[in-house]
């Protein structure tokens, strides 16, 4: 007990973070209570996670608490007199959590993640074979084709996020089968364990709590992070459009500068500068952004910010060409469309961010009030740290039938995952249908096994896996603002195939989607919302 309360008062006077890490866009801070220690840094800022696999051999000197070691006595002098006040609150060593399950009971799937490889797969694993463990910083999947029109108040936010428990009902209802709202930070293939930290507001009897689950089958499908190629601000300054809460704050920041810009005493270049939306990226996300944005403006702010309609702008700014996969004559409709609608067109790289300006590569200054960043995604921290075989862009590599090699049951799908080199497929692009197409095929796979009497630790081995993984590319869609869109039909960019512009190809876009929404429940929503909007406008209150 005393080598236990040295341990505890080193760990609070040390200063390195451990395991902050972020999911599809979810990060979080280290409090100065929280566990740390040095030496537990080195395994994540190396790709190394042979800490966790070196767990079984540590003597009683040692423990998987917090994930935290016993420091000698001598190097903190006076622990021991802090460590008393610490007793009560920690007097288990063990790590809770999930223990592996036991013969005759159902095997364990767990998933991590709710995007849209999770979700398909969740909605058709057969809780009848497994138990269900999601584990997840949000507990909803998010319809992202329409999360701009959130930001616009075209739709309401509910009506694109899908709870899911409601997508997967033994995750609510049966008694083995649970979703944890928490964060994974390491995995141990070698004990079939993942390590997660919760998602807490300071309510939990320690923060960061962190327990462990025993896994006998593990999905990642982790998701992306937007990439920022390491330039200067981002971060601080911009606006990513992936999550729910992205949109909320876009919407806010909308309506708070249009608010502000009426005040007395702004001069003409500040309303200029305020009112001025920038989207970096012109990929289908920032055109449709641009798109909805160019929407509003038109139709809602002249008519409710009468005194400021003149000052609003925007500007889109992509480093070649904007919607790069489309067909060329798709491109150009696009380019043209958008200048009418009074998207102003810029061919640029940005060089930094500032919190009023962004500075290009050939020295331009851009003012902005609203800078909205959509440049594509990349392999999360959490995806790097991982000792996993990876694929050529860095996500978790994988194999025709979307397992890690080298390592027992675990699988891979979605944006944080890619076929390795060997396999001679190419990766695939971090688009919706992908994830979702990925996710239904594993599922199939999964139920297949469970059957089989496959579905626990290390028993899959001589199991037929059927077919591999097949992706077939079935187009690609985008709104371009004012009953316009663009239907792209070919199954690659040099395939030949249907495509077409135009108001036709808006009303496809929006029947397509509304049967993609993944509930009766959220098509409703979103039918009425549509309806809503063209009879009374798009709402501008500012809530919050």
């Amino acid at each position: 007990m005393a080598l236990a309360r040295f341990a505890r008062n080193s760990c609070r006077r040390s200063v390195g973070p451990f395991g902050n890490s972020r999911i599809e866009d979810v990060s979080y801070g280290v409090s100065s209570r929280q566990c740390c220690l040095p030496s537990l840094e080195s395994p994540w800022e190396n790709n190394n996670l042979s800490y966790f696999s070196s767990i079984k051999k540590v003597n009683h000197m040692s423990f998987w608490s917090r994930g935290i070691r016993v420091t000698p006595h001598y190097e903190f002098p006076s622990a021991e007199m802090i460590a008393e006040q610490y007793d009560a609150e920690y007097v288990d060593p063990r790590y809770p959590g999930l223990e592996a399950t036991k013969p005759g009971e159902k095997p364990r799937v767990v998933v991590l993640g709710t995007g849209w490889a999770a979700c398909r797969f969740l909605k058709g694993l057969d809780n009848n074979i497994f138990d269900i463990v999601c584990i997840s910083p949000r507990n909803h999947m998010v319809f992202t084709p329409l999360l701009a029109s959130t930001c616009v108040g075209t739709l309401e936010f509910r009506s694109v996020a899908e709870p899911v428990s409601q997508i997967q009902t033994a995750l609510a209802k049966d008694p083995n089968s649970y979703f944890y709202l928490a964060s994974c930070i390491g995995v141990d293939p070698d004990k079939h364990e993942v390590y997660c930290e919760t998602v807490s507001n300071g309510g939990l009897p320690r923060d960061p709590y962190r327990f462990k689950v025993a896994y006998d089958k593990l999905v990642i499908a982790a998701g992306a992070e937007p990439l920022t190629f390491g330039i200067k601000g981002v971060y601080e300054h911009a606006y990513f459009l992936r999550e729910v809460s992205h949109a909320q704050e876009i919407r806010k920041k909308l309506l708070l500068n249009l608010m502000l810009s009426e005040n007395p005493g702004i001069s003409e270049e500040e309303k200029k500068r305020l009112l001025h939306c920038v989207v970096i990226g012109g990929g289908p996300t920032g055109v449709e952004f641009s798109g909805e944005l160019s929407d509003f403006i038109m139709k809602d702010v002249r008519d409710r910010y009468a005194h400021v309609k003149d000052y609003v702008k925007v500007t889109l700014i992509e480093a070649n060409e904007i919607l790069s996969s489309f067909d060329v004559g798709l491109r150009q409709y696009a380019t043209n469309h958008l200048n009418k609608s009074g998207v102003r067109l810029m061919r640029g790289v940005v060089k930094e961010v500032h919190s009023k300006k962004i500075v290009l590569n050939d020295g331009t200054d851009v003012p902005y009030g609203l800078l909205v960043w959509s440049t594509g995604v990349g392999p999360s921290k959490f995806v790097k740290s991982l000792n996993l075989p990876k694929s050529p862009g860095g996500r978790i590599g994988v194999d025709q039938w979307l397992r890690v090699p080298s390592v027992e049951d675990v699988f891979a799908l979605g944006d944080c995952a890619g076929f390795l080199e060997q396999t001679g497929k190419p990766v695939l692009p971090a688009l919706a249908q992908v994830a979702e197409r990925e996710g239904k095929f594993l599922v199939k796979l999964f139920n297949r096994m469970g059957k089989e009497n496959g579905g626990k630790a290390f028993s899959v081995k001589d199991i037929p896996l059927g077919e591999p993984f097949v992706y077939t590319h079935l187009g690609s869609m985008a709104s371009v603002g004012r009953y316009k869109a663009l239907v792209d039909l070919r199954q690659s960019k040099d395939a030949k195939g249907v495509s077409m512009a135009g108001f036709l190809s808006w009303l496809i876009w929006r029947s397509a989607y509304l049967t993609r929404v993944v509930s009766w429940r959220n098509r409703f929503y979103v039918a009425v919302n549509w309806a809503t909007t063209l009879v009374f406008g798009r709402d501008n209150s500012r809530i919050g």
